[in-house]
């Protein structure tokens, strides 16, 4: 059953963890992502939180918004695309595909997994885009911004980390917003999926045992939680909630509770990942060349 917390003047939140009202209120007409900051004080600090996310023309990054958004909507079709040929897609970045293979073996890594990661990601977009610790640490930085609580939230804005990192993932991704998520927010999972079959690779037994679907299934990470708004006040099974309420989605929780893998990434929803073929495929082949 979803958690609904109300606290008049300071917060408006729904804490939706069941798969079906998940894909429900998802789903539903009038919840988007862009988020007005109505609805009391902590809904205000929740959007002044992605205020960063843009570039300096003011484009906001893909993930915060509206999936009426044309240029989001570009960007989706775009990337769709590119990850049409998940295959080919796998070949372009077989060298890292290899570097990941030996570090779930348990080989020492030349340069940590998540530069790796980021790496393998980044040149989805642009052949030659090199990742590099500062530009992981980074990306590190803006992954920490976004699940801050309160007082982590004030010490990182004294420290002025977050601007410097935005500036520097999108430097990599030469300003394509796309690439700047992937590279900069999505790749996250990846990197835990990674290190999780590491942990299951000890074993040379257990790489051997387990096929690639297996190790994806029990490897595979979603986000922890993406956030909505409701626009109005909404209905979807039988969560109702109130117009300009924070909806956070427990996608991972989800995920561990459900039967569906899809939800990792809201495959087959109006604003499902494109890379919902991708990851999986990706994982199942790092595993693949563990075992070889």
């Amino acid at each position: 059953m979803a958690i609904s917390i109300q606290i008049p003047g300071l917060l408006r939140l729904v804490v939706v963890r069941k798969p079906a009202e998940l894909r429900a209120m998802n789903a539903a007409a009038g919840v988007d992502r862009p988020l007005s900051g109505r609805g009391g004080f902590v809904n205000r600090s929740i959007v002044a939180k992605l205020q960063p996310f843009r570039t300096p023309t003011g484009e906001r990054w893909p993930v915060f918004c509206s999936h009426l958004d044309p240029l989001r909507g570009k960007h989706k079709s775009e990337l769709e695309e590119k990850l049409s040929d998940v295959p080919a897609q796998l070949q372009r970045i077989c060298g890292e595909i290899a570097e990941l293979a030996a570090y779930v073996r348990g080989a020492p890594a030349a340069r940590p997994v998540g530069v790796v990661v980021q790496q393998a990601v980044g040149r989805i977009f642009f052949d030659d885009y090199r990742a590099s610790r500062e530009s992981y640490e980074a990306a590190r930085t803006l992954s920490g911004w976004l699940a801050a609580g309160p007082v982590r939230t004030l010490l990182m804005r004294l420290s002025d980390k977050v601007q410097p990192a935005v500036d520097t993932v999108l430097t990599h991704a030469r300003g394509d917003t796309a690439c700047a998520h992937g590279t900069g927010l999505a790749l996250h999972n990846i990197v835990e999926s990674i290190g999780l079959m590491r942990e299951l690779g000890r074993s040379g037994s257990t790489l051997k045992q387990l096929s690639p679907a297996e190790a994806v299934a029990r490897t595979l990470r979603a986000p922890p939680r993406v956030l909505r708004e409701a626009r109005d006040t909404t209905q979807a099974e039988n969560v109702r909630v109130k117009g300009r309420s924070i909806i956070l989605l427990s996608v991972e929780s989800a995920r561990k509770h459900g039967s569906d893998p899809g939800i990792a990434f809201l495959a087959g929803q109006r604003n499902e990942c494109p890379a919902h073929a991708f990851v999986p495929a990706l994982l199942a082949q790092v595993w693949k060349a563990a075992a070889s």
